[in-house]
């Protein structure tokens, strides 16, 4: 075969190393620039958490148990209405009928039965359910676990027949709850890297690509031409 031999880079690990080393100063001056433009974006990153609120609806035992007398005087099987624990009733709060009665008492622009279930979740215990709202804005916050949990009394009611059901306890202060602070620690570690990384790559490159020989075996071409001698470069 005549082709052409086609010649191959390089590349000195050893130098890169060595020039790295050598460098060391400039890298560590990047780096640390590197560290203060993070500390500067870390705090001006937005803290990431949310305000919680939460409204509980209570429903009494005494119809339960009256309705269980009727049932067995009467001879007939228990009724579903009398069943004082809310959790077999627990997803009416989530339902659509719910979710327009609540958005209509929050009367909020933007809020509305599509996307007020966002803002809230509910879970029953016994014969409480428990509205949590949760917002970057504590009034909604407590709006929505108030309208919430209103309006599950009131569905409740127009399922079941059932009037022992009322609003325990409404939502009157929300607390903010901050999430760890990942976001931005994690913008610190990703511009100490980058400035780390980048000048370390700087300087790679600038020994992979320097057009000063640093010894012999970069003058024959692997193996090319003949080296007759070499002039060195004595500085004055």
């Amino acid at each position: 075969m005549g082709g052409k031999k086609v010649m191959q880079m390089k590349i000195n690990i050893k130098r890169c190393f060595y020039e790295l080393w050598k460098k060391r100063q400039i890298i560590g001056m990047i780096v640390a620039i590197s560290v203060l433009v993070g500390l500067y974006m870390m705090l001006n990153a937005k803290e990431v958490g949310n305000y919680n609120a939460s409204a509980s609806v209570y429903h009494s035992t005494t119809y339960a148990s009256r309705s269980a007398e009727d049932s067995a005087g009467s001879g007939s099987g228990s009724s579903t209405a009398g069943s004082d624990d809310l959790t077999e009733f627990s997803e009416i709060a989530y339902s659509r009928n719910v979710a327009k009665r609540a958005a209509a008492l929050l009367d909020i622009e933007g809020i509305n039965e599509s996307n007020i279930g966002y803002f809230y979740n509910a879970n029953a215990n016994g014969n409480f359910l428990y509205v949590n709202g949760f917002s970057d804005e504590p009034k909604l916050a407590t709006g929505v676990a108030n309208a919430v949990a209103e309006a599950f009394a009131v569905e409740y009611k127009n399922l079941t027949g059932d009037e022992n059901i009322q609003v325990f306890e409404k939502a009157e202060k929300a607390t903010y709850s901050a999430q760890d602070d990942t976001n931005k620690k994690m913008t610190m570690i990703i511009f100490t890297g980058v400035g780390f990384v980048l000048a370390c790559m700087v300087m790679v490159l600038r020994v992979i690509f320097s057009a000063k020989v640093q010894d012999f075996s970069e003058c024959d071409l692997d193996g090319e031409i003949e080296i007759l001698g070499v002039i060195p470069e004595v500085k004055e």
